[in-house]
């Protein structure tokens, strides 16, 4: 109906404009739905707006456009207001309307009804992004829940989406976690060696070391001729990076080939375990994309990293300098150049990155979301710097940035680790306060907001818990119905078509003006990367239903009365459904 109104405003202008020979068309057109009743239905300011143009008071435009949109047989009548207000009173059946809509859409009211698949816009969203150097924890999992229910409402607003997680299997952190099982590996073998403290020390480092031994026996023992001088070099003090990197050499040395074969051990069961907490979780991303693949090459083909370093190269932001390859990211006004290629040969992570991100677009996406972490706001200047130097459209990539959560119990912040200095898992918040409660309180506050994720609330049944308050709105109309078969007494859909004119009173015009604005939600959520707007919608919806539920008689005698009301719960519980789909949680029929 909102929609209906905007276009017959628009109308009303164009009038205007020939009238008054004024360019005013490209005015933009709001409406406002009124909270009080007394206001009507929508108001709208455009009067005052459009005389700034045409020099005439808002009061007479206003009159004017009273006279050309009163008439409409959706609108009852229209009331001019001070000092230049609007005001839309509509007709019963307009309202009403609405419910017709949602019985005919079920789950797919409030979708964008873009049937033609390709003409949608191609999103590519990437997230979590967790290294796997060891399992989820807490603070990745608010980024989780925001990116995979973002990438539910981008679908439900029109957009074709794929749902991504970047595996950096390269680098130096790889290389530590396996140094990191391989000695725990040694240490059952080797009461006297030590563990440096660079390293992983993470249980699940033992767990993955246990494992080795029990599938390998002592097939990654130390050669008989290094033993000695070797394990010396485990046992000592290691308090430096380049002591830890030279363990590292001296490992690949000792190890050949089955280095890797431990890195690739652990980085398979690590990453096993990040996929079955994200499923558990509710994400279901569909593309997992590869570091090392980018270091892929052969004779014909140079690897995509090089591909990528030699484009800026070719576009003349790539200059040496004491042997290494430096990036003119400066030329962007990033605050300094950057090593792509250090003096040894070998690439850096942001070489990695530059590669990735021209892959990213080599794929033909619309729109390229990040979801980051607020850590890496000083990252973006140079991301940015990069996909400019190579060329490439620099408007289709945006960054999401998420706050940090904290977590609260009894009032107080709760330490984020467990005695062993291990942080929160994932898994542990979950087992905790269900994933459907966490991945409602991640997303239930704006993402660039810091948020206090209070753990007894999320596991509390009353109203003050949110989600707890909408899934009850939804069994209790389902315990409506099933006290309506107790009762001997049938939902007739038919008869409840022809008495809509029973809801009138002032909280089912409430809920109806309610029900109207969950496909307006859901647009403005996918255009602002919101999600929070959704959670805050049903939260309202409930706050109305459970207020007429405890006000009102449901179970009326009169037939026609109580099938119009029959007709409207349906409605509502259906929205709640939408919504609560769209957040990944389920709608319980009981409670």
């Amino acid at each position: 109906m909102k929609e209906e109104l905007i276009k017959v405003l628009k109308k009303a202008l164009s009038g205007l404009e020939e009238d008054l020979d004024s360019n005013i068309s490209q005015l933009k057109v709001e409406i406002k739905q009124n909270k009080k009743r007394q206001f009507g239905d929508y108001s709208s300011n455009i009067a005052m707006l459009a005389s700034k143009k045409l020099s005439q008071s808002p009061k007479e435009i206003a009159e004017h456009i009273k006279r050309e949109v009163e008439s409409k047989s959706f609108i009852k009548k229209v009331e001019v207001a001070e000092p230049g207000f609007i005001n839309f009173f509509l007709t019963l059946d307009s309202r009403t309307k609405v419910l017709k809509v949602i019985n005919e859409d079920k789950a797919s009211y409030g979708l964008e009804k873009n049937e033609n698949r390709s003409s949608k816009e191609k999103v590519l969203i990437e997230y979590v992004s967790s290294n796997p150097t060891g399992p989820l924890h807490v603070g990745h999992a608010r980024g989780a829940a925001f990116g995979s229910v973002l990438s539910n409402i981008l679908r439900a607003a029109g957009f074709e989406v794929d749902e991504e997680y970047y595996i950096n299997d390269q680098g130096r952190q790889m290389d530590i976690l396996a140094l990191s099982v391989w000695i725990r590996y040694l240490q059952h073998f080797y009461q006297d060696i030590s563990f440096p403290a660079k390293c992983y020390k993470g249980l699940y480092v033992t767990h993955l070391a246990k494992e080795l031994v029990e599938k390998n026996k002592e097939k990654f023992l130390l050669l008989e001729t290094s033993k000695g001088g070797f394990v010396k070099n485990i046992s000592k003090d290691i308090a430096e990076d380049s002591e830890l990197d030279l363990l590292i050499e001296n490992s690949k040395n000792e190890l050949k080939d089955n280095f890797k074969v431990i890195k690739t051990f652990a980085l398979k069961s690590i990453l096993n375990d990040i996929k079955k907490d994200l499923k558990d979780f509710g994400v279901k991303q569909n593309l997992w994309f590869i570091e090392s693949s980018m270091f892929d090459s052969s004779v014909k083909q140079p690897s995509l990293v090089d591909i990528a370093i030699k484009i800026l190269s070719d576009n003349g932001f790539i200059y040496k300098k004491e042997g290494a390859e430096w990036f003119r990211s400066t030329d962007y006004k990033d605050e300094k150049d950057r090593v792509v290629r250090r003096e040894n040969g070998l690439t850096t992570y942001f070489a990695s990155d530059i590669a990735y991100h021209l892959n990213k677009y080599q794929r033909g996406y619309d729109k390229i979301i990040n979801v980051w972490g607020a850590d890496h706001h000083g990252y973006l200047p140079r991301v940015k710097a990069a996909i400019s130097a190579l060329k490439l459209d620099v408007e289709k990539f945006e960054v999401v940035f998420i706050q940090f959560a904290n977590l609260v119990r009894n009032g107080k912040k709760a330490s984020m680790s467990t005695r062993e200095g291990e942080f929160i898992s994932l898994r542990l918040l979950i087992e905790e306060v269900t994933s459907e409660a966490a991945r409602f309180f991640f997303v239930n506050r704006k993402g660039d907001q810091h948020l206090d994720f209070d753990l007894d609330l999320a596991k509390e049944e009353s109203k003050d818990n949110p989600l707890y308050y909408i899934q009850y709105a939804h069994a209790r109309i389902c315990s409506v119905f099933t006290k309506l078969e107790e009762k001997n007494r049938s939902y007739n859909e038919t008869l409840a078509l022809k008495s809509l004119q029973h809801l009138n009173g002032e909280k089912e015009v409430e809920i109806l003006q309610a029900l109207s604005q969950f496909p307006e939600v859901i647009q403005r959520a996918a255009n602002n990367y919101e999600p929070h707007l959704i959670c805050y919608f049903l939260r309202n919806l409930a706050s109305s239903f459970h207020g007429y539920y405890n006000d009102e008689k449901l179970l009326v005698e009169g037939e026609e009365e109580l099938q119009a009301k029959l007709f409207m719960l349906s409605g509502v519980k259906q929205v709640i459904f939408n919504g609560l789909s769209l957040l990944g949680i389920s709608s319980p029929k009981s409670m």
